[in-house]
């Protein structure tokens, strides 16, 4: 034994050496969305949606209100101020002169290349010289002379009008973006992209605190200015900062309480720096496993590991509940060898629990469940190869709380006691049923922070930009490819407006090469023609020999270079191995399902709704466990029956109860609390099975003093309780589920456990 106790010395110290070398090198991930599954229902490669979704992550947006709708100076304030930011990469909002120049400048160059499919059409329906003369002659238009001769289809012009109609709320005022809101006030939109990543907590923290500086700073100047923001950062900041309180609160109420409850037990320091030594090693082989296989670990898994401490803590307290009671009577290698085999059942059950949500398709359930995994088997393994070398002269006490726990358990022996407690909990569990509601919407499993939420729809309102993540997304192999396809689907997005089905849609303005020499040489066939007419008329444009050979192609890179890609290039991107893709946001959906048809059979093109794909795909997985666990309890159920038989069928079958009842009760509380049931709940039905086993099985144990197996069972209850009780405290609705199913769950298990105990054996 010496033997093993040096060699987890070794592999601990080992373990500590490399989680200082690891933890520096890994990152703290607070995004709600790693903590879904990677794997996608859909043939567009993952590292385009990656990118996508990476890329819209940095965005920022604020809304400005000056008191004077003229006036420009809080808004170029804060539009200078946060140029001057490190973290941010680039600022948007400014339309200046430079900028409108640059923008006129590639506009005009490649004005037949990009040519809006309006203008193409009025050219060869021979409408388009009509509109030139009513842009000549109207009083409104500011059409010049020299605009004329330098454009005399008004190509350029012709565009910019049809972009600009379909711009939503938006327009250009005073150089500067701006949009109106129902009362008619002007809202200034600046935007913005982070440098790094939104989910760097330590980060986050930092950026937020010099923008809430900046703003501050923007009222003591301009006092009845509003502000307005929008960005995943916010969120995420948000979030970090209510998981730092929920690892905080759970956490230290947890330790305190467990530290409390083995004072009043054990009456010594000693057990408790030995369960502070088990837990601590369990904690860092939990972070170590997780960082060196992830290479990260998720805010969530922090939060919900501090519950790992109410299971770890279990091994130390059998143990040190054995040596308190009989460390008189028997030495510490015989304590631990009237408890080895209970408590390698005891991790077992856990463990197979655990390994289970390892084959969940959810990142944040398999760090939880590595981290649980090796934690658990980190605390039992410094009990088993430590704690005999570590338990010499504890203090004895006999007949703690005797007199309680012998009634307690001579009280369950009586068939009466064990009739009224079982109908009592069939009632409740009747009662919570009725009311238990199934809701697989992944909006549920957090809340919103209501100030975010209010101003992120009120910039929805004003911009008439939507950010429900449902589009079309085009892609292919090349970006020639994904540009074709793009051309080939815009007909049919166009007829579903006009059927109703969607209000309004956005696409790059970007064509293809191919299309791109098409227009050229349609504006060959019919440029002829609408000059002859304005020289019939006695208009003769200088330029009206059009020179229209050799003209350069727009590339999707020169594209994103330059000015007019402004507002629209973050719908898209390519790979370094040239696969592309474009986004088309939706807005207005009338009905989805019809809108997804659109894209059926069609090569590169799918309607990509995140959310609703995320809650069928929770649906999917929570009746998947849900037939997983009818088949694990019948297992568990026969196996409890066979280890029984020897007692009697009537006993065999009561020995299933205290299983039976914690799952029901789980389910029962669910209801009554008007929580929903939802895959995260299917999970901890799981937890509640391998743990609540164990009381029983302890209980059942012929090798311990039932009364004293009692009193570590309740011991190890109260801790756990004390660990998963403490997530209702959460602010995320998902922890708080988990926490009351696991709860209710092993607070039943322990009640019901008595029922398992040896019939007539001496308390």
């Amino acid at each position: 034994m010496k033997k093993a106790a040096v060699l987890w010395g070794l592999i601990v110290l080992g373990l500590l050496v490399l989680a200082i070398y690891l933890l520096p090198k890994s990152k703290l991930n607070t995004s709600v969305l790693s903590l879904l599954p990677q794997t996608q229902n859909t043939a567009v490669p993952a590292e385009l949606m990656t990118g996508f979704q990476e890329r819209l992550d940095k965005q920022l947006v604020w809304l400005i209100k000056p008191k004077l709708s003229d006036d420009l100076e809080p808004v170029k304030w804060w539009y200078d101020n946060l140029t001057q930011q490190k973290f941010i990469e680039k600022v948007n909002g400014l339309m200046d002169q430079q900028f409108q120049q640059e923008w006129a400048k590639t506009a005009y160059q490649y004005r037949y290349q990009l040519i809006d499919t309006d203008t193409l059409t009025k050219i060869k329906n021979g409408t388009h010289l009509p509109w030139i003369l009513s842009q000549l002659y109207s009083p409104f238009s500011g059409l010049t002379m020299n605009e004329l001769n330098h454009d005399p289809l008004l190509i350029t012009r012709s565009t910019q009008l049809n972009q600009l109609s379909h711009s939503g709320n938006l327009t250009v005022n005073n150089h500067w973006l701006t949009a109106k809101d129902e009362q008619n006030n002007t809202w200034y939109m600046i935007y913005a992209q982070l440098q790094g990543s939104s989910f760097n907590m330590q980060q986050s923290q930092q950026i937020i605190k010099q923008l809430d500086e900046l703003t501050l700073l923007l009222k003591q100047q301009w006092p009845d200015t509003e502000i307005i923001k929008r960005g995943v950062l916010f969120y995420s900041d948000y979030a970090s900062s209510q998981a730092k309180n929920d690892i905080s609160t759970i956490g230290s109420l947890s330790i305190l309480g467990i530290v409390i409850l083995i004072l009043v037990i054990f009456r010594s320091i000693r057990p408790i720096l030995l369960t502070l030594l088990s837990i601590s090693i369990g904690i860092l082989c939990g972070i170590v496993a997780v960082v060196a296989l992830f290479g990260e670990i998720h805010i969530i898994t922090l939060v919900m590991s501090t519950s790992i401490i109410g299971i770890a803590i279990d091994y130390a307290l059998h143990y040190l509940t054995e040596r308190m009671l009989h460390g008189n009577q028997e030495t510490a290698w015989q304590s631990l060898n009237n408890l080895l085999y209970t408590l390698i059942i005891a991790l077992t059950t856990s463990l197979i629990a655990y390994v289970i949500l390892l084959f969940t398709p959810f990142p944040g359930l398999k760090q939880l469940a590595t981290f649980a995994i090796f934690g658990l088997m980190g605390a039992f393994f410094t009990v088993i190869c430590w704690y005999p070398f570590l338990v010499n002269n504890l203090p004895v006490r006999l007949n703690i709380g005797e007199r309680y726990l012998t009634g307690w358990l001579t009280l369950w022996q009586k068939n009466s006691m064990q009739i009224i407690m079982t109908l009592m909990m069939t009632t409740f569990i009747a009662i919570g049923l009725t009311q238990l509601k199934i809701d697989d919407d992944i909006g549920q499993l957090q809340t919103l922070p209501t100030d975010l939420y209010q101003q992120e729809q009120k910039i929805i309102a004003i911009t008439k930009q939507s950010h429900d993540q449902k589009w079309f997304v085009v892609y292919g192999q090349t970006p020639e490819q994904t540009l074709q396809r793009l051309e080939a689907f815009i007909p049919i997005l166009n007829q579903a407006k006009q059927d109703g089905l969607i209000g309004s849609y956005q696409t790059i303005n970007l064509f293809s090469l191919q299309q791109q020499q098409q227009n050229i040489d349609t504006i060959k066939q019919y440029a002829p023609a609408i000059i002859d007419g304005l020289e019939n008329m006695g208009l003769t444009p200088e330029n009206s020999r059009l020179n229209l050979n050799e003209l350069a192609l727009m590339t999707p890179q020169q594209w994103l270079n330059s000015s007019i890609s402004e507002g629209r290039n973050l719908l898209w991107l390519s790979l370094t191995d040239g696969q592309s893709a474009t986004l088309i946001p939706i807005s207005d959906i009338k009905n989805i399902t019809k809108l997804s048809d659109l894209s059926s059979g069609i090569s590169g093109v799918q309607l990509l709704d995140r959310r609703q794909e995320f809650n069928d795909m929770f649906m999917h997985y929570r009746i998947h466990l849900s037939e997983l666990l009818v088949f694990a309890i019948i297992i568990i159920c026969a196996t409890f029956i066979y280890r029984n038989r020897n007692n009697g069928l009537f006993m065999a079958i009561k020995s299933t109860l205290p299983t039976l009842l914690s799952i029901g009760a789980s389910l029962a509380i669910l209801g009554i609390t008007q929580q929903s049931l939802n895959l995260f709940s299917m999970l901890a039905l799981i937890l509640v099975i391998g743990i609540g086993i164990d009381y029983s099985l302890f209980l059942s144990n012929t090798k311990s003093q039932t009364t004293g197996a009692l009193l570590a069972v309740s011991m190890a209850a109260l801790t756990t309780l004390l660990s998963f009780g403490l997530l209702v405290l959460s602010h995320t609705n998902a922890i708080v589920g988990f926490g009351l199913v696991l709860t209710g769950g092993i607070f039943t298990a322990y009640l019901f456990a008595p029922i398992c105990q040896p019939q007539n054996k001496q308390h």
